[in-house]
């Protein structure tokens, strides 16, 4: 499984200073997101981050877009999103699933979003690239049922799911849905980091979950992306980091 992180964990920094965090933690690569580092309407840093993965053999795992699929509010146009994903290397991108939870959400709103993310999904596919739905809170997939009901609309064999611990439950609800998503074929990378109710925690004191977790998903081969660091500190990034390694060297 590679290794990476979320390069909006260290929103403060500039790409070049993440790039040599990276390397030295001795990760795989990077998911680079559209807020901050690398805007879809900026293709010049495209470009220069493109450069600066080369330069140091490291791989764009993904391109974590704020894209809404749907026509939601706050989304980006899906044509520069796809530029830059090209210009990164990239072959997968990110997504969230509208913008209502799934409880809250109408049936023209569920419809929309299914059909928006075949249409980009369609466009994607011609460039070898996958679609993958952020599991979150506050969109269409925030809870297991929901997600596997818009992976089985949406029916098309690039569109994927990210995975992170939802809150308020337990480790067994937990792998039991990270084995639903494996079985479906579905799931494509996991956010991980370590949380107790909104308090960051270093990795290690969760290391034990993260070893099932990340156990569990091992025939479904997907990237472990680090993401929010104790106080948003660099060396506890590079602990953090050595932690995910030890969990997957077993």
């Amino acid at each position: 499984m590679l290794t990476g992180l979320v390069s909006v964990t260290f929103r403060k920094l500039q790409p070049d200073v993440i790039v040599r965090l990276v390397k030295e933690a001795g990760l795989d690569g990077i998911e680079w997101g559209g807020d901050i580092h690398c805007p879809p309407d900026d293709l010049d840093s495209a470009y220069s981050i493109a450069r600066l993965m080369n330069e140091n053999n490291l791989s764009t795992i993904s391109y974590g877009s704020y894209y809404r699929a749907g026509g939601a509010k706050g989304g980006h146009s899906f044509d520069n999103i796809l530029k830059t994903a090209v210009i990164l290397k990239t072959n997968n991108i990110r997504i969230w699933a509208g913008d209502v939870s799934s409880i809250d959400a109408s049936a023209d709103t569920w419809n929309s979003v299914v059909e928006d993310t075949q249409r980009i999904a369609d466009i994607a596919s011609a460039h070898g690239i996958s679609i993958s739905y952020e599991y979150h809170g506050g969109t269409l997939t925030d809870n297991l049922l929901s997600t596997i009901s818009l992976l089985q609309d949406a029916d098309k064999d690039n569109v994927f799911t990210y995975w992170q611990p939802p809150d308020g439950l337990s480790v067994n609800d937990n792998l039991n849905a990270l084995r639903q998503l494996v079985e479906m074929n579905k799931l494509k990378n996991l956010h991980v980091f370590a949380w107790k109710d909104t308090e960051r925690l270093p990795l290690g004191d969760y290391a034990n979950v993260w070893s099932e977790y990340i156990r569990s998903v091992e025939p479904a081969n997907p990237a472990l992306l680090l993401e929010f660091v104790k106080d948003d500190d660099p060396g506890q990034f590079i602990e953090d980091a050595k932690v995910l390694k030890t969990i997957v060297k077993g």
